[in-house]
């Protein structure tokens, strides 16, 4: 793509994009501690559920390859 237009997409995806959000903080007005509460602790508990999702893959992981390698020494 040549880079001016580039440029225009990107300067026009910026403008929207930075449009968009103040709207939407406008239009929240006085119910933004509300949205912030609730989505902060929708994020906290998405992040602890990735996080134990990752810790069993990681020891299944770790079963299946130590039962691989006892295999292998037989």
């Amino acid at each position: 793509m040549p880079y001016p237009r580039f440029l225009a997409f990107n300067a026009a995806g910026g403008l929207v994009w930075g449009t968009g959000f103040v709207l939407l903080g406008f239009l929240a007005g006085n119910s933004y501690e509300a949205v912030a509460k609730t989505v902060g602790r929708d994020i906290a508990l998405v992040i602890a559920l990735l996080a134990v999702a990752t810790l069993i893959m990681l020891r299944v992981r770790k079963a299946r390859r130590d039962l691989h390698s006892t295999a292998e020494d037989e």
